[in-house]
């Protein structure tokens, strides 16, 4: 995948600082190995429609479980049933002194735009309570967005929309944007034509589209 960023309040340059390198390179390399999984033919009606986004979704969340990240952590201290979560977080300590150096915050949003304003409302909570000091937000390129779904969130609108929100949106923020590199394309239709199974449709599919994903990961690691 070939990535674009834009950072907002000096995201990307507090993350490129040495002290913080090797969160800003684990983003990076994640983003940069997710696959554009395509299903030709997966909605009959529009054509266009041939990437299944629950499966870069389920990347995600493999790939960053697998490093160690915290899956949907609470954006505030509450512990109440209906409280808000955010899909990733992690705490980077100094390994001399044990103190804490960083937490970052991620969404990766490859829903309705609408989804993204609700993004920075987690953000900006998790910031006001100290949680969080840099949000990360992932989502696909416009050209790619098409693909998924219509109405979907895109990185050319976020990078537009955000400095306007310059006195609500105070904490320092990193948008991602994940754009087709003509090499990232997977074709999974090779693999079932099942659709329900590449989507994880129930709890059976899921645990067979879980293991579709973690063999593509797999071979992403190995030595």
């Amino acid at each position: 995948m070939r990535i674009e960023t834009f950072s907002y309040r000096f995201a990307e340059e507090i993350l490129q600082h040495p002290k913080f390198i090797t969160a800003y390179n684990e983003l990076m390399m994640v983003c940069k190995d997710c696959p554009v999984p395509v299903y030709k033919g997966k909605s009959t009606s529009q054509q266009n429609l041939e990437v299944i986004q629950q499966i870069m979704n389920t990347y995600f969340l493999l790939r960053f479980k697998n490093l160690g990240w915290d899956t949907e952590p609470l954006v505030s201290p509450d512990l109440y049933e209906d409280a808000l979560r955010s899909d990733f977080r992690k705490t980077y300590v100094d390994s001399t002194t044990g103190e804490i150096v960083l937490k970052v915050q991620i969404e990766v949003e490859f829903g309705n735009v609408a989804s993204s304003y609700r993004n920075y409302f987690k953000f900006q909570l998790s910031f006001s309570y100290n949680l969080a000091d840099i949000c990360i937000l992932i989502v696909p390129s416009y050209a790619l967005s098409k693909k998924i779904d219509s109405g979907v969130s895109n990185f050319e609108k976020i990078k537009r929309e955000i400095p306007s929100a310059k006195l609500s949106i105070t904490v320092p923020t990193l948008v991602i944007g994940l754009f087709e590199d003509g090499i990232s394309e997977w074709n999974v239709k090779n693999i079932t034509e099942d659709l329900g199974i590449l989507k994880g449709s129930n709890k059976r599919s899921y645990k067979e589209h879980c293991k579709i994903v973690q063999e593509y990961i797999d071979t992403l690691t190995v030595d």
